[in-house]
Parts: structure tokens; C-alpha cells; sequence
């Protein structure tokens, strides 16, 4: 809001800067014993022209006040939106970071109700997170953990999986891909990611997205902010997301649709005409 209350400051004092130039150069050089404009009509005509303007620069030239933009390129025939909102409100698959260990125990241990993957299983799973452990489950009978922590404490489970590992899972028609990002300290129980491990997950993602979506949107939040802890910039957090669907999409279509769907309260520190003047 501070930001915005700031273009518009810039924006109104500006129209009547140039208004009052104006008149100061017709008054100077134009036609003598002119009469005077009056105080309001001056100060009415630079609000307006301040206003206009403010508009004319947040759509159209700085962009300050775009909330979604889309991003096409020659490279790969899938349109690219990013916009502010929530992930769990999109049409299609949404993709949600999960922990090494695929937990389900909403406990502010071994997932944090306020994660994308707490909020996921609480609104979705409530009281029946047995089923997402079996979908799970099923859906990675073929693929091998890396390792198996025997000294994790129920509820947390023993499997560890490679980072970018992609489980698809679904509940009353809501598909999710859940997809390892973060590694956890099994000391401390503490999940962190790296720029590597956002890259290996959002790839792993992708290449089970291209499996499974069938053509249906999908939906990607900002990966690597938060709990991950990765200490990355969140302009370059999309950045990195969008380098990782670039090359994939260089390797092979994903989908027909992809959404990165930033959080509402980054507004204030994510620069969407910057973004898309950088991949234009």
C-alpha cells in the first residue's frame, strides 16, 4: 500500500507541476491582461492529469499496479501466467513442496500448519490423512528411497526420497503433485532447501506435471520461500522457477497451461514488469 500511496504522491504532484508550467509559459508569452485561472480549476486539472497519469504508468508503462502477466516466448508453446493469489483457488493441478520424508503429521514439527503442505492436508485431508499416506504410497511403489531413518520418532516416517521427487495425488477433484524441495535435520527436525535443491525439485515437478496433467493447468507457488528456507530473493525465486520450465519446456511440452502463483503479501516485493521485461 506504501508503494502505491508513493506513485500516486509522485503521480498527482507531478499533473500539477505541469499544469502550473503551462500556465506559467501562457501567462508569460501568451496574450496580455489574460484573465487568471481560478485556484481550484488549477488544482482540479493537475489531480486529473496526475490521475490519468497514474494510471496510464501502473498499467502501461511501469506497471505497478498489474497483478497477473503472462509470459510466451518462440522457444516452447506454453503460456506462462504469474499472478498474485491463492494456489489452492486454481483450476487444475496444484504443486505443493513436501519434505524429504513425505510426513503427514501436522504437529508444527514435522509440518507446519501454516505450509502450503500443513494447509493442504488440513483443508483437504482433515482427519484422514491415512488416505494421503496411502495415495502416496501407491504412487511411489516404483520409485526407491534414497535411504531409511530408523531413528525417527512416530509420527515421523522412516523414507527418505531424492529431492524432486513427485507424488500425484488427488481429493474431491482437486489433483496435487507434492514434490520434494526441503531436506530435514533429523536431529533438529528442521527443513531448509538450497537454489540446487529448488532446481532439482521444480524439474523433478515438471517431468511428473508432463506425465499426469493431460493438458490441465498447472499451478506452482512460490517454491522456495518460507519454511525452505533457501535465503533467496523472492524475484529470484521466480526467476529460477521460470529457468527450470524454460528448459523443460525446450525438452518436451509439459502442459498447456502454467501458473506461478505468488502469495498476496508479496505484492510489496515482487516486481512483476521487471519480471517480464526480463523474459520478454
Amino acid at each position: 500500500m506504501s508503494r502505491l500511496l508513493i506513485h500516486l504522491g509522485q503521480s498527482l504532484f507531478g499533473g500539477i507541476g505541469l499544469v502550473w508550467l503551462f500556465l506559467e509559459a501562457f501567462y508569460a508569452l501568451g496574450p496580455a491582461h489574460e484573465s487568471t485561472v481560478a485556484f481550484m480549476d488549477f488544482l482540479l486539472a493537475g489531480l486529473l492529469l496526475g490521475g490519468i497519469w497514474f494510471a496510464v504508468d501502473g498499467w502501461c508503462v511501469t506497471g505497478f499496479l498489474k497483478r497477473t502477466i503472462e509470459i510466451t516466448s518462440n522457444a516452447f508453446d506454453t503460456p506462462i501466467t504469474i499472478m498474485f493469489g491463492d494456489v489452492f483457488a486454481q483450476e487444475g493441478y496444484k504443486a505443493v513442496s513436501v519434505n524429504e520424508f513425505f510426513d503427514s503429521a501436522v504437529d508444527e514439527m514435522h509440518v507446519a500448519g501454516n505450509s502450503l503442505h500443513g494447509l493442504m492436508l488440513t483443508q483437504y485431508w482433515a482427519g484422514n490423512t491415512a488416505d494421503w499416506d496411502k495415495q502416496v504410497a501407491q504412487n511411489l511403489a516404483n520409485t526407491p528411497p534414497v535411504d531409511a531413518v530408523g531413528t525417527r520418532p512416530a509420527p515421523g516416517k522412516p523414507n527418505r526420497y531424492a529431492i524432486g521427487t513427485t507424488a500425484s495425488v488427488s481429493r474431491n477433484g482437486h489433483g496435487f503433485l507434492c514434490v520434494v524441495l526441503t531436506k530435514t535435520c533429523t536431529t533438529s527436525i528442521e527443513a531448509s532447501a538450497s537454489s540446487d535443491d529448488l532446481q532439482h525439485a521444480v524439474r523433478g515437478l515438471l517431468t511428473k506435471a508432463r506425465s499426469v496433467c493431460s493438458g490441465n493447468p498447472l499451478n506452482i507457488p512460490l517454491l522456495g520461500s518460507g519454511l525452505a528456507r533457501t535465503g533467496i530473493k523472492p524475484n529470484i525465486l521466480v526467476d529460477l522457477i521460470l529457468l527450470a520450465i524454460f528448459e523443460e519446456s525446450r525438452t518436451r511440452k509439459i502442459t498447456n497451461h502454467i501458473r506461478i502463483v505468488l502469495p498476496k503479501a508479496m505484492r510489496r516485493r515482487i516486481d512483476l514488469t521487471t519480471i517480464q521485461k526480463d523474459w520478454r
